[in-house]
Order: C-alpha cells, then structure tokens, then sequence
C-alpha cells in the first residue's frame, strides 16, 4: 500500500507553505484549522474546541501529502498504533498486513483527512469528539522517523458544538450483496464545491480522485487495478495525482473541497480489502465522474 501511494504522489508539483492556526469561522458553521505538511512533519495547531472542524491543507513537500486525523483507542501507546500501521502497509507480507490491517481496525478511529498536492490545497471538514488526535501523514510510514513526525491534536470540550455544514453532492461507500465495497456517486460534482463522503463498507476506506485520459473506460481503470493487484502492468489511464478523502472507519462521514481543474476523473480507494486481501479497486470499487 505504501508503494502504491508514493507511485501516484510522484506526480506533484512544488507549492509554497503557510504558517498554521486555528479560528473560528461563522460563514462555514466549523472552526478552521490550517495544517502545513512539510518533510520534516505536520505543522498544526495543538488544539481545537469540539465539533465541527475543517482541516484546511496544504502540502510544502513536492510529493505531496496524505494526511490523516486517527485517535487511538483508549489505553494503547500510539508507538504500538505505528507498528501495526506499519505492518499493515507492507507489501512484502501480505498476509502480515492484512492481520495488522484487522488489528487497527480496532486499535483506531480513522476520522478521514486529505490527500493533497503541491499547489492544491484541500479542505476536509469532520465532527470530532473532545479527546486526543493524531495528525499523520500516511506516506511516511516505512520511512525513519515516522513517530516523529506525528503531530498531536487535542481536541478540548466547548459549549458550542458547530455541525457540519451543506455539502452539494454526495459520495456513498457501502457493501454490495457480493461483500465486496462500492461506491454511490454522481455523474458530475463542481470544482470548489463541498462533496460528503458517507462510509458504509463495513471497513476502513477512502474517496480519491485522479484525472484520467479523455474517453477513458471504467473497464479500463479496473483493468490496471487488476493487474496491480496481480503483480501485473497494464496502462496507467491515469494524468495526475491524487486529490480526496484518505482513509475513514465505517460508520463516519466527512466533506472534501478542492479546486480542481474540470475535465474526467476517476474515483478510486487505494486500500486493500482486509477480508480478502484484495484491493477495493480490484473488485469493482471504481467509478468514472466529471468534475465541471
């Protein structure tokens, strides 16, 4: 998994970084916390009042960033949470990763967050509990210095909870009567314009655009996940790198924003199926939409 996320983050361009805080934003109904991730981490308020919080994120590194909001179960050290994750990420021993991968279903409540490209700001907005977070940027891990990297958040109790606000479209992952994840979008979402991502799969999983080719077929977007997912090669249908939801536990929602250029996209998760060891995109979980 770490590979394939480093493979589509390769293709980002440089951006310049901002200073980060935390305020409160009344037009948006969410209290706006900016994020920069560097290579040297993630800069990041250290605290923010429960409720509604939108994660505006920046990326000052020319990979990119995958950055994501987990809280660790109660009692767990978060450098025990690492190396599950990092288990859970290593294509060497699949069978390894997928018994790490089940683990953390447990240990953590992904909360979502944004894959982000230099240049390409992403907002991501979530409900959180009063309670400790942890800011991480997921392609690090197998790289040194992963637990260093990690940005602590605590969220503190507030008398006023802001809720989500209105998103314009809606983005549904939820079991077939196979087993196996899909996704519920439209045909079309605006650039700039809040999507809802809602995860009822069952599992962990993400919302990832990527630009593909005019005239690009679903067909062939799941036949390059399938040879990937084979140890095949097939033609990569794709032009860009990946912008959207990283990965949420079942249960949660989120919104994403992003101003993308409109054109083809496809909407893709990277992550691998825990119950068959197969990725999500390999078994049908792709769709083709427009973004105008």
């Amino acid at each position: 998994m770490r590979a394939r996320t480093i493979t589509v983050l390769a293709l980002a361009l440089t951006f310049t970084a901002s200073t980060a805080a935390a305020h409160a934003d009344p037009e948006a109904g969410a209290t706006t916390v900016d994020v920069v991730v560097e290579t040297s981490g993630v800069t990041a308020p250290a605290s923010v009042p429960a409720g509604a919080a939108t994660f505006r994120i920046r990326s000052a590194d020319p990979e990119g960033a995958y950055l994501g909001v987990l809280r660790v179960r109660p009692g767990l050290p978060l450098r025990r949470v690492l190396a599950d994750l990092e288990r859970a990420y290593d294509r060497a021993n699949p069978q390894d990763a997928l018994t790490a991968a089940r683990t953390l279903s447990r240990e953590v409540v992904m909360h979502g967050g944004a894959a982000v490209l230099p240049g390409t700001p992403v907002s991501y907005t979530a409900e959180l509990a009063a309670g400790t977070y942890h800011l991480i940027d997921f392609k690090e891990v197998g790289r040194p210095g992963l637990e260093e990297k990690v940005r602590t958040l605590r969220v503190r109790p507030a008398p006023w909870r802001p809720s989500l606000p209105p998103a314009a479209a809606q983005i549904t992952q939820y079991r077939a009567q196979d087993g196996t994840s899909r996704f519920e979008a439209p045909a079309a979402i605006g650039s700039g314009l809040p999507v809802r991502v809602v995860n009822r799969s069952g599992q962990f999983n993400e919302a990832i655009l990527m630009p593909v080719r005019p005239g690009t077929t679903r067909e062939q977007v799941g036949a390059f996940f399938t040879a990937m997912d084979e140890g095949r090669q097939a033609p990569n249908p794709f032009t860009g790198g990946p912008v959207g939801l990283v990965p949420m536990s079942p249960g949660r929602s989120a919104i994403v924003r992003a101003d993308l250029p409109p054109g083809p996209y496809a909407l893709v998760t990277w992550l691998p199926d825990y119950r068959t060891g197969r990725g999500h995109a390999a078994q049908g979980m792709h769709e083709l939409l427009t973004v105008e």
